[in-house]
């Protein structure tokens, strides 16, 4: 199993812009130096001013900070980090297609990747919040048929300067498209999400499906789903990666009130036990957010986890 670590996530510690920075920089030295894989930003807009109230289940008493959404904008950041490491590999989970012109998007991708000399992962999803739809001026009714063109244009566009493409929301007859990816590769596309038709985009055009929190049985009960689907679809199930977005916490005392003990909590014993879980279950790619209340206990979890999985 292979471990990215996601620098910018609903479990950051920190919320202000240079807080961010300072803490950007802190955990790409420690994720690069200890081996990680990969590391990866998360996507947000705007949002709701009473968003706790909108969305109690996810910002609600008890759940994330509703300040965790104040995310730094994902492929600057990407390119910020680009020019602070040498090899690690660079991900989004995921990029939210829907609000992103599809052009001058599919430039800022290719110019990443090319800088960054092919480190790109593009995880990508149809985004879920009709707030952020609403205010960004686009249809949340037509998030899903925005985000295949999308897709479908990207795989024209990264070997083909002159990407002749006629649809609802992309025209590019007789216009040039500068720069292709680097040495004119596909960019690997990871599909974020758990729905049914998020495991279908995944089957149509993603090397791996991204699944979120998600607990072993849950996981492999998708990767069920998946694998019908790609039947269906005479697609190659083997040629799609499994991978997840979820939260790592290493803690002395995992057990709630419930006397339940939530999946990759507590010891490094006990989550190295989840792992195996998890790798039975068919991950092959997981995506951390550290748990922490600050940047110093982040930072020494990242550490540790290397230490002891890496």
């Amino acid at each position: 199993m292979k471990f990215g670590i996601a620098l910018t996530t609903a479990a950051t510690p920190v919320y202000r812009e240079a807080e961010q920075r300072d803490f950007l920089v802190e955990a790409l030295k420690i994720s690069e130096s200890k081996g990680y894989e990969s590391v990866w930003v998360s996507d947000r807009t705007l949002y709701p001013n009473d968003i706790s109230q909108r969305y109690p289940q996810q910002f609600g008493p008890g759940k994330s900070n509703p300040d965790s959404q104040n995310i730094l904008e994902s492929l600057t950041t990407l390119s910020f980090i680009a020019g602070k490491t040498q090899n690690i590999h660079l991900g989004t989970s995921v990029l939210v297609l829907p609000f992103r012109n599809p052009l001058l998007n599919t430039k800022m991708i290719s110019t990443l990747d090319v800088l960054s000399e092919g480190r790109l992962i593009l995880g990508i999803g149809s985004g879920w919040m009709k707030e952020e739809f609403d205010s960004m001026g686009v249809g949340y009714l037509d998030r899903e048929s925005i985000t295949d063109e999308h897709l479908d244009f990207l795989s024209h566009a990264a070997k083909d300067p002159s990407p002749e493409y006629v649809g609802a929301h992309i025209n590019t007859q007789e216009m040039r498209l500068f720069p292709q990816t680097f040495n004119r590769r596909s960019i690997p596309i990871w599909v974020g999400g758990n729905s049914n038709r998020s495991l279908l985009r995944a089957a149509s055009y993603g090397n791996f499906w991204h699944g979120i929190n998600l607990t072993p049985s849950q996981l492999e009960n998708k990767t069920n789903n998946l694998k019908r689907i790609c039947e269906i679809e005479k697609k190659d199930y083997s040629a799609i990666g499994i991978s997840l977005r979820t939260t790592i916490n290493i803690m002395d005392n995992p057990i709630t009130a419930s006397g339940e003990r939530a999946y990759l909590t507590g010891s490094i014993e006990q989550i190295g036990k989840d792992l195996e879980e998890y790798k039975k279950a068919g991950l092959q790619y997981l995506v951390i957010s550290m748990a922490g209340d600050s940047k110093e206990s982040v930072a020494r979890s990242i550490e540790i986890f290397a230490d002891n999985f890496l």
